[in-house]
């Protein structure tokens, strides 16, 4: 009745794949696991260099530039 948000035809066209997806038993049962062993911990990594790395950065840009 309504188009599908996916392919947008009426009688939606998706393949068997795009429903499976979708679905939130599959993706939440294997989100929480592994989540929380892999991406659990690379998550707080790159968040915590992520706001050195440009701290250091300017003042490394404003010694050559003092220099000349």
């Amino acid at each position: 009745m309504a188009a599908c948000p996916n392919c947008g035809n009426e009688p939606c066209t998706c393949p068997p794949a795009a429903p499976e997806e979708a679905a939130p038993a599959t993706p939440v049962e294997e989100t929480p696991a592994p989540a929380p062993e892999a991406p659990a911990e690379e998550a707080p990594t790159p968040e915590a260099p992520a706001p050195e790395a440009p701290a250091e950065e300017t003042p490394v840009e404003e010694t050559p530039a003092q220099g000349m």
